[in-house]
């Protein structure tokens, strides 16, 4: 789930390098807007002065990575979150900035989304930026309130049906995480979970809830994603995996996609608790998954902490 900037393909790296400059310079123009809607202009210069359109082909020509077969499977986790992770929602709204259809709300979001990748590329490729990658490690607790603000009631991504609307529930109130670093692991778990969730939402609705497992400081929370299914995908999801979901955390299963993102989860988590293997992890239910009636359901822990 770790990488140097020098395992990628050598023609991916002046790619990867150019979305973090890209980033970057879209993070210093929101951080200095006063009123959000006023960012819609500025953004759109922006694109055109970057040549965004041609960054986007350079983007999802990244997707040559994940089914290369002589790519080790680290190095593909890699690729799976830089040109995944929040990225894939952001282009959305850098869409609709783009055609001049952006509100408000977009530019807010875009905050959000760049923040967040940036973060997400320095923790699956450390040397990309060695100076950012430190202050990353530097102590700075982030609570839960945090992921409430990012998430919740939020519209993200997108279906035939049209955004997909996320609804969270967290009643939860303390630490999640020590410094930048650790909440950018938390990130791609999270990510990667309604990203996935939003392709097969069909309602267009993920439903996120997060709650303690047990009422002392130090607690774990089950972090819940879910999404309902059609009967045709319930049907399929059955066949393929019977009664062991598990299997979707620890194999390249998909009916979607690449089937990267998932075992990305359980790597985190994994490392996270200390534990010796992902198999271990999956055993004791510290991720894991399961259809109940019509909703496909996943969750994992992530350790916590009330105030004192």
């Amino acid at each position: 789930m770790v990488a140097s900037i020098h395992d990628l393909a050598p023609a991916d790296v002046p790619v990867v390098r150019r979305i973090y400059e890209f980033l970057r310079s879209l993070q210093r123009l929101v951080q200095r807007l006063d009123e959000p809607r006023a960012g819609v202009p500025l953004l759109q210069a922006e694109l055109a002065r970057q040549d965004y359109r041609e960054l986007c082909e350079q983007i999802r020509g990244l997707g040559a990575a994940l089914v290369a077969e002589d790519m080790p499977m680290a190095v593909r986790k890699v690729y799976h979150d830089v040109r995944g992770g929040s990225l894939s929602g952001l282009l959305m709204h850098l869409d609709l900035c783009e055609a001049d259809e952006a509100e408000a709300e977009d530019v807010e979001r875009v905050f959000f989304l760049v923040r967040d990748h940036l973060k997400i590329m320095r923790n699956a490729l450390p040397d990309l930026d060695p100076a950012g990658y430190a202050v990353d490690l530097s102590p700075a607790e982030h609570d839960t309130s945090l992921l409430v603000e990012k998430w919740a009631g939020i519209a993200y991504g997108a279906t035939d049906s049209g955004r997909v609307h996320i609804e969270m529930a967290c009643d939860f109130r303390g630490s999640v995480s020590e410094c930048c670093m650790e909440f950018a692991a938390l990130d791609r778990v999270m990510y990667n979970l309604i990203n996935n969730a939003s392709r097969f939402a069909s309602d267009a609705v993920v439903r996120v809830e997060i709650f303690p497992l047990a009422e002392s400081q130090e607690t774990d929370l089950r972090f819940v994603v879910s999404n309902l299914v059609t009967p045709e995908h319930r049907a399929r999801l059955l066949t393929d995996l019977g009664d062991d979901f598990s299997r979707i955390f620890a194999s390249r299963y998909t009916t979607d996609g690449h089937g990267i993102g998932l075992q990305i989860c359980t790597d985190i988590v994994t490392h996270g608790y200390g534990l010796d293997s992902p198999r271990e992890a999956l055993r004791e239910a510290y991720l894991g998954a399961r259809l109940i009636r019509d909703h496909f359901v996943a969750w994992f822990h992530w350790p916590a902490r009330r105030p004192a």
